[in-house]
């Protein structure tokens, strides 16, 4: 990996290498959003108010929302510019926006999030405001025109409805389910034909509440219209929401 930082933005060259890659040889979704992840991390750190700058007066950072408009997915082999850069506040939420090119500079995907920071002990959130002056925000460069969103329930079709249990590898740092598990159990929901003949190309994630290790879940999907998709994963024990996910598709 290229690593070019700029304090504004952290620019990273990723090779697309092959445990990054879905059964079409193409950069898997789960993927995409753990990159994503990381460099957020990454940059966070550089800046001190990364997970050990929070870590230190008992905070950690949790991923609220995130909304990606995927153009093109690149391929196993292939390289990609991948730059994240802090866009500002909007309420509780500090705003991270990334973009991913080829390198020849098409851009390929357009990526924003919404971030909380949290308390480790009441698990409630704080707003960012103690660490504005150290986020060298960029505001007046934005990856997409609008900020991630709340999804809002619609009714459909069943499409799928399958249930999982998370273990030890779905647990992250913080304790509970990793947010690209989600993802990863939304769209194995989908039939492989469907997947394979389709691409998506608008992904919004809710994250809602925490999940845990050995706590069943249920994850349905309903077909709100021929192109779009909502995921709602839904702990068992008491039916409390833990995220949706909404996919717009297309033929490929």
């Amino acid at each position: 990996m290229e690593l070019n930082s700029s304090g504004n933005f952290l620019t990273k060259k990723i090779p697309i290498s092959s445990y990054f890659t879905d059964l079409r040889g193409e950069l898997s979704i789960p993927s995409l959003f753990s990159l994503f992840q990381e460099v957020a991390w990454e940059h966070a750190s550089t800046n001190g108010f990364g997970y050990g700058d929070l870590q230190n007066q008992g905070l950690f950072w949790v991923l609220s929302r995130i909304h990606a408009e995927i153009n093109e997915m690149p391929k196993w082999t292939d390289s990609i510019v991948l730059t994240t850069w802090p866009s500002g506040t909007e309420g509780a939420f500090a705003l991270r926006d990334f973009t991913v090119e080829s390198e020849d500079k098409k851009r390929l995907i357009s990526a924003t999030s919404n971030w909380l920071i949290v308390d480790i002990e009441s698990r409630r959130p704080k707003r960012p405001d103690t660490f504005r002056e150290r986020m060298p925000s960029c505001e007046s460069f934005r990856a997409t025109n609008d900020n991630a969103q709340k999804i809002t329930a619609k009714s459909g079709n069943p499409f799928s409805n399958y249930q999982i249990m998370p273990r030890i590898v779905d647990i992250d740092v913080n304790g509970h389910i990793n947010n690209t598990k989600y993802i990863e159990w939304a769209i194995n929901s989908f039939p492989m034909d469907f997947y394979i003949k389709n691409h998506v190309n608008e992904l919004t994630v809710n994250y809602l509440s925490e999940g845990f290790c050995n706590e069943m879940c249920s994850v349905i999907t309903t077909q709100v219209d021929e192109g779009t998709l909502i995921s709602e994963i839904t702990r068992d024990s008491d039916m409390r929401k833990l995220c949706t996910v909404q996919f717009c598709v297309e033929p490929k």
